[in-house]
């Protein structure tokens, strides 16, 4: 009853999803996916830095009570600040680099090609920091748990990070996640030394009602001899045709009870993270006037060997027209037991837009401590082609989820908000670049 139940309720999500994105009607090309060209960034200088020392903190209370009257800077206000210039956004573009081993370094980007179009002031966080959960009225999350949808895409996609927080696998060996799942701001947190993601499969095990490996246990040489001239010489006598295929029978029954003891149950399998990129953008340093940007709340990791579960492409929103709805999944602390042990299950979620800029989607979708870092999703219509089709539904991943913010909107009024941070193209290039390396192959979106 419980599973018929599951299946009407994705069956329900499945037609919300399949109607617009968008606000328009589904003939616009708004609805699908479209070419977009990227800046190109070329890598000029890399440096080797000293070690972190790992002290960075997750959340610090006690400091979030004293700064309480601080909050994000929100669309208007972003409004009235000067706009970026382009080396400003190269700096942000920058990044860093943190090894297994602990070393890290530091790489310099070029900007060529740049829209002037995104050059808007990046969201300062001149407020209260993100709190990382936040349920607003009746609790509208999913909480799937059965095996068969979890191991499946496009919830398979949904990874969980050793520190805490969600991901989402973007190439069989590059998972996208929120930057301070990693590191404050100011230094790498305790957990990103040895930094792991889980990744659910479905384990096979077998029941006891099978029979034991190896078989009878074996009789010794002379004795065996013995016995085996007895039961020749006997199945020459009483017929030996009967004999074997009474045999065959109770080998039969055995592989049938055998097969019938097995059970699958989701478990998570953990892989090693190779190394972990963070835009420069969230590095807090000296010199900068951009100190803990949200904007620039993401971090890709390289697991150190490819897995076979099924990504979930990168890509940039049409900014031909507003978003009107996000979907997203992760592990929130409240519907998971730490560490990844016990009934495992994806928490997923869909929700309206309630205000955008080039860089931030705030939002009211519900959620708790464990989902930051989640891949933040939409669904629309590749390209038709030239046989007049329409174009499949395709989801890709067009943001990051950053958590909970109090922010400043017009008129100096105080709000919150579930905010996630947006891929753009400058971003994407950045992103495409981490992962190829070669900017011929991040031209266009």
């Amino acid at each position: 009853m419980a599973l018929t139940h599951l299946k009407c309720v994705l069956l329900c999500v499945a037609a919300l999803s399949a109607s617009g994105v968008f606000g328009n009607s589904e003939s616009n090309e708004v609805h699908r996916w479209t070419r977009q060209s990227l800046p190109e960034l070329v890598a000029t200088r890399t440096a080797l830095l000293r070690t972190p020392l790992f002290t960075g903190k997750e959340e610090e209370k006690e400091e979030l009570e004293r700064r309480a009257a601080k909050m994000l800077c929100g669309i208007e206000c972003q409004s009235t600040l000067p706009p970026v210039d382009q080396t400003e956004q190269e700096r942000n573009l920058g990044y860093e680099t943190l090894y297994e081993n602990g070393t890290r370094t530091h790489t310099d980007m070029s900007l060529q090609g740049i829209n002037k179009m995104s050059t808007r002031p990046p969201a300062h966080s001149t407020g209260l920091p993100r709190r990382k959960r936040q349920v607003y009225g009746a609790d509208g999350r999913f909480v799937i748990s059965d095996s068969h949808f979890i191991t499946n895409y496009p919830f398979s996609a949904a990874v969980r990070i050793s520190t805490g927080c969600s991901g989402v696998l973007i190439s069989s060996k590059h998972v996208l996640t929120a930057a301070h799942c990693i590191h404050d701001g100011r230094d790498y947190l305790e957990g990103a030394r040895k930094v792991r993601v889980g990744l659910l499969q479905l384990k096979t095990t077998r029941g006891s009602g099978g029979r034991r490996r190896g078989g009878r246990r074996r009789q010794g040489r002379k004795g065996g001899a013995e016995k085996g001239r007895k039961r020749a010489e006997e199945g020459t006598a009483d017929g030996g045709d009967k004999k074997s295929e009474r045999r065959g029978r109770r080998k039969g029954l055995n592989r049938v009870r055998r097969s019938t003891g097995a059970t699958q149950k989701p478990v998570f399998r953990w892989t090693r993270v190779k190394q972990t990129k963070i835009p420069k953008g969230w590095i807090h340093t000296q010199n900068s006037t951009n100190s803990l940007s949200p904007d620039y709340d993401y971090a890709l990791l390289e697991l150190k060997r490819p897995v076979k579960q099924k990504h979930m492409e990168l890509g940039v929103a049409p900014s031909t027209a507003p978003l009107t709805r996000i979907h997203f999944s992760g592990y929130d602390a409240d519907k998971n037991l730490p560490d990844g042990i016990g009934d495992e299950r994806v928490v997923y979620r869909f929700c309206s837009v309630a205000k955008e800029s080039d860089d931030l989607m705030y939002q009211h979708c519900d959620a708790q401590t464990g989902a930051t870092g989640a891949g933040v999703y939409i669904r629309l219509r590749q390209e038709a082609g030239h046989t007049g089709s329409k174009g499949k539904w395709k989801r890709r991943v067009i943001g990051v989820f950053s958590g909970h913010h109090w922010v400043k909107v017009e008129g100096g009024e105080q709000r919150d908000f579930n905010v996630a941070v947006r891929i753009t193209p400058p971003k994407y290039a950045q992103i495409c670049h981490w992962i190829h390396g070669d900017p011929s192959l991040c031209k266009e979106v």
